[in-house]
């Protein structure tokens, strides 16, 4: 029964390699046929443990889903409080309308792009989107990374891939900095070019600040560990929060720009 289990596991070992061998045009006509089976997957899966934590942790469920459901309630109307602020602001002043819209899109992980490279994940979402933009990849209010469309599917790239790169603030000051891939450490990332008269300390908070029109500004990135001096700036090595551990639901971030009409506004 031993040896029966092991040489399934090869065969499997054996065919994965083979797949991901494959040329992309290969892989893309695959992945055409599998992604309905991977979503369809995870989809009864977060069915069956809704099942699960409905019939045998009940009581705790509904705890902490009152819990959440009462905070969601407040910051509904602290939104709804905030907007109507806004709108009346805009009604007199409607030169002042210069942000950009931005859309939050509920997306899934499919699949892995490669095998054993966990921070390249084929993403799905039933929203459309543009196929030119850039979007910020939010796990559990946190930044993971960035999304890109490629080969027509949306392609995540999350934090420590090489292609993975964006805007952020550190610390109570707001030192702009750029984070990207950490070469010399995989379970940290970076954050460069922050020039030498900036003051940066082990300790500070990293959140994203939106200046690359990416993310929105505030989500927490990670926190400094190590801070070192390098071809006249200051780089960080940050350890991040986000978990890139079996992600299965994330949110995607499209910043909508803003258009010239606001502009415009000024010369009336």
């Amino acid at each position: 029964m031993r040896y029966k289990i092991w040489v399934f596991l090869l065969v499997c070992f054996c065919l994965s390699l083979l797949f991901f061998g494959f040329k992309t045009e290969v892989r893309k006509e695959i992945f055409t046929l599998t992604d309905p089976i991977n979503v369809y997957y995870h989809n009864i899966a977060a069915s069956l443990k809704n099942a699960y934590e409905k019939f045998f942790n009940q009581a705790e469920a509904i705890a902490f889903y009152k819990q959440k459901y009462d905070e969601y309630e407040m910051l509904l109307l602290q939104l709804k409080e905030k907007q109507n602020q806004i709108d009346e602001l805009l009604s007199i002043y409607p030169q002042l309308d210069l942000f950009s819209k931005n859309i939050f899109i509920p997306a899934m992980v499919s699949s892995y792009v490669d095998f054993f490279q966990y921070d390249r994940v084929w993403l799905y979402t039933k929203n459309d989107y543009p196929s030119d933009g850039i979007f910020g990849i939010v796990r559990d209010g946190k930044a993971l990374g960035i999304a890109v469309v490629q080969e027509g599917r949306l392609l995540g790239l999350f934090n420590g891939n090489e292609k993975c790169s964006y805007s952020v603030f550190i610390g109570a000051q707001k030192v702009p900095a750029l984070v990207h891939f950490n070469p010399e450490e995989k379970g940290e990332i970076l954050a460069d070019f922050i020039p030498q008269n900036y003051e940066v300390h082990e300790g500070d908070e990293v959140v994203t600040s939106g200046l690359d029109g990416i993310f929105i500004q505030n989500i927490p990135v990670g926190k400094i560990t190590k801070v070192m001096s390098s071809s006249g700036y200051i780089t960080a090595s940050i350890k991040a929060y986000a978990s890139k551990r079996a992600p299965i639901f994330l949110f995607l971030i499209d910043r909508q720009q803003p258009t010239i009409k606001a502009q415009e506004s000024w010369k009336k």
